[in-house]
């Protein structure tokens, strides 16, 4: 795997009383993910991009305002859009945290939560150098910087490290700071129409994920307001066993496993930004996993070892000839079934063809399916009317 680099900002405050003058509802970690071979000329082409939006101070998305429904703001991103990085993100629903749970208190608020990106990148990349912005006093500094060193950079069989380094010297971190905060203003609802379609794109052209803490998986966008008794269960059903894999899963080592994990939040993600009636191409779910690092995934790969064993944990993942989604109404189980009918009572079929053939030609003596290893399939076949 290639080696990387990540430069880590965040938007928003540790303040769980949302409802205090200047505390936001949500706290938003971004890590800028660069090739290391490809850093010198990130940073050159980085550098074109602030001077010439922000001259010789610092790229910092606080300075840019909400005015003119964010001109200035998506100007920016577009530029953004042709350098060469992905980026991953989690974004924190303060309201939905306790008041007098242990994030009440900055340490613990920043440790956890920001451990958390910190975390995820150790687990998909084995060799990478996390870049973070500092925070606090030097004392808050050390410990932050022995909290991750212990809890989430790998053993040594890894060559992954973390630094705590100053934003006005890394032009990444600012990055970072800027799509944090343009990620804030969606999920703030301060983004207005224009800069939600150049959120949207950045997500399809940059990112490789957007996790949401507390897990929560349910339409922010598209809102579906016409969905009838059934659809509602079966789209609530879906989601929370998605939420239930990730949980349980989010952090295994084995590369299958983080495979499955990755795809399944891509499907996600697609569900609650983009057109959540849509499927998402093969072809999508096979470029996102790439960009995440595998780059050996074919569409053989992504069928048997990604979506059928997702299916076999009792992940819902409905499909059709579009591609992949995850289910929201009873539509989308019947194209489900529609498919299978289509493709595996044919393939039953001929199977039991061929094997009534070779009956008939031994005179009964040989059966293909004799013996203890296919009695569900014998089962199926012999219940089939020609």
């Amino acid at each position: 795997m290639i080696p990387k680099i990540a430069y880590i900002d965040e938007s928003g405050n540790h303040d769980l009383d949302t409802e205090k003058a200047g505390a936001s509802c949500y706290f938003i970690v971004c890590a800028i993910i660069v090739d290391a071979d490809k850093n010198d000329q990130f940073i050159k082409n980085a550098d074109k991009i602030k001077r010439k939006h922000f001259q010789s101070s610092e790229m910092k998305s606080s300075k840019v305002r909400a005015k003119d429904d964010h001109k200035r703001r998506i100007k920016i991103l577009d530029d953004l859009l042709h350098l060469d990085f992905t980026f991953y993100a989690l974004a924190v629903d303060k309201v939905e945290i306790y008041k007098d749970s242990g994030y009440q208190y900055k340490k613990s608020f920043i440790k956890n939560l920001n451990g958390k990106v910190y975390g995820s990148l150790f687990q998909h990349y084995a060799d990478i150098r996390v870049l973070a912005d500092e925070t606090g006093d030097a004392e808050f500094t050390r410990s932050m910087k022995a909290y991750v060193d212990n809890n989430h950079v790998p053993d040594l069989f890894f060559k992954s490290t973390f630094e705590l380094v100053s934003s006005a010297e890394y032009i990444g971190v600012q990055i970072a700071d800027f799509i944090a905060g343009t990620l804030a203003q969606v999920y703030e609802g301060k983004s207005g129409v224009a800069l939600q379609e150049k959120y949207l794109e950045l997500i399809n052209y940059k990112s490789v994920g957007v996790d949401e803490w507390p897990v929560k998986y349910s339409p922010k966008l598209n809102a579906d307001t016409h969905l009838n008794e059934f659809d509602q269960v079966i789209m609530e059903y879906s989601f929370n066993r998605a939420a239930i894999f990730l949980e349980k899963n989010r952090n295994n080592h084995d590369d299958e496993t983080k495979m499955q994990v990755c795809a399944l939040d891509f499907l996600l993600f697609q569900s609650h930004w983009n057109n959540a009636l849509e499927y998402v191409p093969t072809h999508a779910i096979m470029s996102h996993l790439r960009e995440s690092g595998y780059g050996r995934i074919s569409e053989q790969i992504l069928r048997s070892s990604v979506i059928a064993k997702l299916r076999d944990a009792d992940v819902l993942i409905a499909s059709s000839s579009k591609g992949y989604k995850i289910p929201r109404e009873f539509k989308d189980m019947y194209d489900f079934a529609v498919k299978v009918d289509s493709q595996v009572v044919p393939q039953l079929r001929r199977l039991n063809k061929a094997r009534k053939s070779i009956l008939m030609a031994t005179s009964n003596k040989l059966d293909i399916l004799k013996g203890p290893d296919f009695p569900n399939l014998v089962a199926f076949i012999d219940s089939m009317q020609d």
